[in-house]
């Protein structure tokens, strides 16, 4: 059940739909997504990470983002938006295509699938929530026909980086590694369970956790364009926006993206992390367990 569950929930996690100071540490130890279990029911939370420039002093927040949210953390993320001078946000898209018309787009089979997972989970869907017509949003990621060019140059597709990551959770349990995997028991009681999107939620949010691992994989020496090429793009825009003079700005990406996006800011343009703050994407209320009806 695993490796179909990988490409399934990276979807969720990549997929830009086309129409107090810390050190620096590993990913794995220092994450950017997480599933929290609380005293009543639990919350699978994205990270907000502060980077501030040594020199400058210029702000810069990674906002993880989740594809399918909560409406609640879309509306928080809305107000939060405001208070920055520009939000460089993730999408790979046609060139001319205006974020009034990211609504009632016709659908892909990346926006097919996101549909799907939202109504199976009771979610929102992010391009229906993000208000993108902002004035502070600036685009900051490839157009459709840079994706595709970049793909057949790398001769790279979904398929080949889903394959990838079959690799990666295999090698991993090799070396005895084992990520908290879903049997086909637990998926079926989830399925057939009332509170359907509840379970399903339980179930997956323990993914999360384990995909964030595996996507490292995908930032290798040779790196990927879904990756590593749109994070390149995103700091052009970053550095651009930092040249005009703009001193708080937030990078709006996928929760994969952050710790390659923070790597090379650390690295290559001079900003050191100040804080970590976690932001709710889903509210999970507390499990309901079903009664044996031969128990009295």
């Amino acid at each position: 059940m695993k490796y179909w569950l990988c490409g399934f929930i990276s979807i969720g996690l990549w997929a830009a739909e086309p129409v107090g100071e810390a050190a620096k540490k590993p990913a794995e130890a220092q994450p950017y997504l997480r599933f929290e279990e609380k005293a009543k029911g639990a919350a699978l939370e994205v990270g907000v990470i502060r980077l501030q420039h040594k020199e400058t002093g210029a702000l810069v927040d990674l906002m993880g983002a989740v594809h399918i949210g909560d409406a609640a953390y879309y509306q928080q993320l809305n107000k939060e938006f405001k208070a920055y001078d520009a939000v460089l946000y993730e999408m790979v898209k046609p060139a001319k295509l205006d974020p009034a018309q990211f609504q009632n787009r016709p659908p892909s089979s990346v926006g097919m699938m996101q549909t799907f997972m939202q109504k199976q989970l009771d979610l929102a869907y992010q391009l229906d929530e993000v208000d993108y017509t902002a004035k502070n949003f600036v685009h900051a990621d490839m157009t459709v026909k840079q994706f595709r060019k970049r793909q057949e140059a790398r001769g790279e597709s979904m398929f080949k980086l889903m394959f990838k990551l079959m690799k990666e959770d295999m090698a991993r349990r090799a070396n005895n590694k084992k990520g908290a995997d879903i049997s086909s028991a637990e998926l079926l009681r989830a399925l057939l369970n009332p509170n359907r999107s509840v379970e399903l939620k339980y179930l997956l949010a323990r993914q999360f956790n384990e995909m964030e691992r595996l996507t490292a994989g995908l930032n290798d020496e040779k790196g990927s364009v879904i990756l590593t090429d749109r994070n390149k793009v995103a700091l052009k825009v970053l550095a651009r926006e930092l040249a005009a003079g703009k001193k708080k700005l937030a990078i709006f990406y996928g929760a994969a993206h952050l710790p390659d996006l923070e790597e090379r800011m650390i690295e290559k343009m001079g900003f050191e992390r100040k804080a970590t703050r976690w932001v709710t994407a889903w509210k999970l209320p507390e499990r309901v367990e079903l009664k044996n009806p031969n128990t009295p």
